[in-house]
């Protein structure tokens, strides 16, 4: 009896691990600055990793962490909602809180970003890295401006949580600085969508 209360806590304190692996990305736009702009503006994002486009990974990864033995276990988006709908989401939040009109189709100007990389690898500590291609293109698709955002960063967890709890602080507030650096934060991105 005394094996099997032990074999069960096991399971249960190693199965603990892998439970709440959602990690929310979410972009609310801090303050309404204008760009004055008569152009309409559409944004379409794809996710290029190769791991997505392969099927090995569902649209919703974003990394991996690792148990106490390395064992690793898969990480998500909050709601397992893929990565560029994320992306998409937030970049129209910001659009629109940036005083620009969207319009879906024949827009006068397109925000495209492709996510050729954005993943993590942790434990104890770990490691996130992205890289991002955003180009702004006219209404005949012709690229007006692009510009491609890449980093490593390390982030530090603690022995008694791990790297989840950094993560599930860190990494929202990567991706809020990354979608405001698409835009807000680029003054040529914001002279080709005027």
């Amino acid at each position: 009896m005394r094996n099997f209360i032990v074999v069960v806590g096991m399971v249960l304190f190693c199965s603990s691990c892998a439970v709440n692996q959602g990690i929310l990305l979410e972009y609310t736009p801090e303050t309404r600055e204008q760009i004055v702009s008569s152009n309409t503006i559409s944004v379409k994002v794809s996710d290029e990793r190769p791991f997505i486009k392969d099927n090995s990974k569902p649209p919703s990864f974003i990394g991996k962490f690792r148990g106490s033995y390395g064992n690793p276990w898969n990480a998500y988006t909050e709601g397992k909602i893929p990565l560029a709908q994320v992306f998409a989401q937030d970049l129209i939040r910001e659009i629109k809180a940036l005083g620009l009109r969207m319009k879906e189709l024949n827009s006068d100007r397109t925000i495209k970003v492709e996510i050729m990389d954005y993943n993590f690898d942790a434990a104890i500590d770990g490691r996130f890295w992205y890289e991002i291609k955003v180009s702004v293109l006219d209404m005949n698709n012709d690229v007006l401006k692009e510009n491609m955002f890449k980093d490593v960063i390390e982030i530090k967890g603690s022995v008694w949580t791990g790297a989840m709890g950094a993560f599930k602080e860190k990494l929202p507030e990567i991706h809020r600085e990354l979608i405001r650096k698409m835009i807000r934060e680029n003054p040529q991105a914001k002279d080709a969508l005027r």
